[in-house]
């Protein structure tokens, strides 16, 4: 919190920049991610997907006389290539952002900087600049990354227990939120975890919206293809 107050007001050189430090954060994480083991893991659910998706591919396809029961064979098939190109999708997204973290993490910045201008006050969004917000974040997602690597080591000894330390990232974030913007904001230690908590659900309401959004455009432009095929 301090060193970021510094940054603000002009005193820079004594430290490292927040986008190289967390560019230098997360290839640490990816290094660990593809070492550890826990890269091979996000690669299994990748799998697991697109075996599902196979398997209601390989759903046989109704007779050339239409009973009643071909007519119900014709309905599953429909569905079952449906729920294929939904696995296909969820299977898809593992994959990038298992190839591309860092891409992501940049990515849900202006997420989190929309978030905690929203949160932290009129009164700060006049003080400072979207920019000067913008180096409290960066050093945040530092935070965030260096306990998504200690995530990877664990992964080492326990998948148990790395599962159960990635349940506490939203925690993280919340904490690290706090311990960045509380002298920068001059709030109170329980006011800015307060208002940071806010800012965390705020970006993950947003988050979660995109991905129903996205998901939904997905799979209109997959049933768009399957009437042409029919």
């Amino acid at each position: 919190g301090e060193m970021i107050v510094e940054i603000l007001n002009g005193k820079r050189r004594r430290y490292f920049s927040p986008f190289p430090m967390l560019i230098a954060a997360l290839t640490v994480y990816i290094l660990l991610f593809s070492i550890t083991g826990s890269r091979g893991d996000m690669q299994e659910m990748e799998k697991e997907f697109l075996e599902m998706e196979k398997e209601d591919e390989a759903e046989p396809t109704a007779d050339t006389t239409l009973t009643d029961i071909d007519i119900i064979r014709v309905n599953e098939k429909a569905i079952s290539v449906r729920k294929s190109k939904i696995y296909k999708i969820i299977g898809m997204g593992f994959k990038f952002y298992n190839t591309h973290y860092t891409a992501v993490t940049m990515l849900t910045i202006p997420f989190f900087l929309f978030a905690t201008r929203a949160w932290y006050g009129k009164n700060n969004r006049k003080r400072y600049y979207r920019a000067e917000y913008l180096v409290a974040i960066t050093y945040s997602m530092v935070m965030v990354v260096l306990y998504r690597c200690l995530i990877s080591l664990a992964y080492l000894f326990s998948q148990n227990v790395s599962d159960s330390m990635s349940n506490w990232i939203p925690i993280v974030i919340t904490v690290a939120f706090t311990a960045c913007f509380r002298k920068m904001l001059g709030f109170s230690i329980k006011k800015t975890a307060w208002r940071s908590l806010l800012a965390v659900v705020l970006y993950y309401m947003i988050m979660g919206f995109m991905l129903i959004a996205g998901c939904i455009i997905a799979y209109f432009i997959f049933k768009e293809r399957l009437l042409v095929g029919s």
